[in-house]
């Protein structure tokens, strides 16, 4: 059990599950919060940060060459921005 425990991807798997329950305190919110694009904005943030934990860690992208992990960077960057472009109008 303690071998598990020492694990880096016990550690990254624990850090996911704390941005999954505060993303949705984020997207959550309260009866009286209004969604804007703000709010919209940081929950997208936070869902490419998770994306990024898990191709570098469970898809083993940090081991790849260069290139691929800067083409993972990149579509997640421009993924998230097309879904905020197309959110916003």
């Amino acid at each position: 059990m303690a071998r598990y425990l020492r694990n880096p991807l016990t550690a990254v798997w624990a850090l996911l599950t704390l941005i999954t329950f505060l993303a949705f305190w984020v997207g959550a919110g309260g009866e009286g919060q209004q969604v804007d694009l703000a709010v919209t904005a940081l929950v997208l943030a936070i869902a490419i940060l998770k994306s990024r934990l898990v191709f570098r860690h469970f898809m083993e992208v940090r081991h790849a060459p260069a290139w691929l992990r800067w083409s993972c960077d990149g579509w997640l960057v421009s993924f998230g921005v097309m879904v905020l472009a197309l959110y916003a109008l």
